[in-house]
């Protein structure tokens, strides 16, 4: 699999690049591992961006959407965790 199908590089020229995971990569290289590009993506490394192939194969809806269907705010609500204070 080469990563630039499902990935672009964005706001920088490819090359080696320092990442807070990996360490340096060369983004120049297409060989480099999905997994690894990917992680970095759910990191919020700011030079990747998600291609439309990318979106289609990586994160895949379980139902297509309509596009005027509506999204009702009660289905974006994360489940409510209960914290417990310390006294």
């Amino acid at each position: 699999m080469i990563w630039t199908d499902y990935f672009n590089l964005i706001k920088v020229l490819p090359g080696r690049i320092v990442t807070p995971r990996f360490g340096s990569l060369d983004f120049g290289d297409p060989s480099l591992p999905v997994e690894k590009i990917r992680a970095l993506f759910e990191d919020g490394f700011p030079y990747l961006e998600l291609t439309p192939l990318g979106k289609e194969a990586l994160y895949p809806l379980s139902e297509p959407m309509d596009p005027g269907q509506r999204i009702e705010p009660e289905q974006l609500k994360p489940a409510k965790t209960t914290l417990k204070r310390k006294a």
